[in-house]
């Protein structure tokens, strides 16, 4: 059992371009969104509106998972078809749509927020004294209490990573990891935070 952090600044192979395409919103857009409490594991609280967002260089190759902000990423509907399952089982898909950009869009929102930090054995940075100031730098699992869903947030750190369980490595398990792979999505990294038995 391995546990992954996800990231949406994964690089170009073989490219010269340093990076893909990243998303922006109007000012109006990030105040509805209200990205510092709204994706932090939770259902969005608002009733959801479609946004509009934009690619800041539009000279930059499109990936399938775009980065929009911490703890969250737009996907496009061949992503959101490959990797359905996973997905729908851990998150909500908000409808996006992106300036001169055809197609569906999908901000991808985790809501499946878990207790299964190992206190003891996770590695925390304190701010000032006692438990109330420190953060979590790298979180260690209690593996019998992670689910069969793939995808997670902890409160430990307010829902800003995306995580990612990987049991087997088998597309046909249904895990979110495996089946980018094999479906050879791009604009995602997977970082190894934990392993487990």
């Amino acid at each position: 059992m391995k546990v992954y952090g996800v990231s949406t600044l994964a690089k170009p192979p073989k490219s010269q371009f340093p990076n893909y395409a990243v998303l922006y919103a109007d000012n109006q857009v990030y105040k509805f969104l209200n990205t510092v409490w709204e994706f932090d594991g939770k259902p969005f609280s608002k009733p959801w509106k479609k946004q509009k967002l934009y690619i800041e260089n539009p000279r930059l190759p499109r990936p399938d998972f775009f980065t929009f902000g911490i703890g969250k990423f737009v996907c496009n509907e061949r992503a959101r078809e490959l990797v359905a399952e996973p997905l729908e089982m851990c998150g909500e898909f908000l409808p996006v749509e992106i300036e001169r950009e055809e197609g569906k869009y999908w901000l991808y929102h985790v809501t499946h927020c878990l207790n299964v930090v190992d206190d003891k054995k996770s590695k925390w940075r304190y701010l000032g004294p006692g438990h109330s100031s420190r953060i979590i730098d790298r979180p260690a699992f209690i593996g019998e209490r992670l689910g069969e869903e793939s995808l997670f947030k902890i409160p430990e750190d307010n829902g800003g990573t995306i995580y990612c369980l990987e049991r087997t490595g088998d597309p046909d398990d249904g895990e979110f990891k495996a089946l980018v792979g094999q479906h050879h999505l791009i604009g995602l990294e997977f970082e190894l935070i934990w392993k487990g038995k």
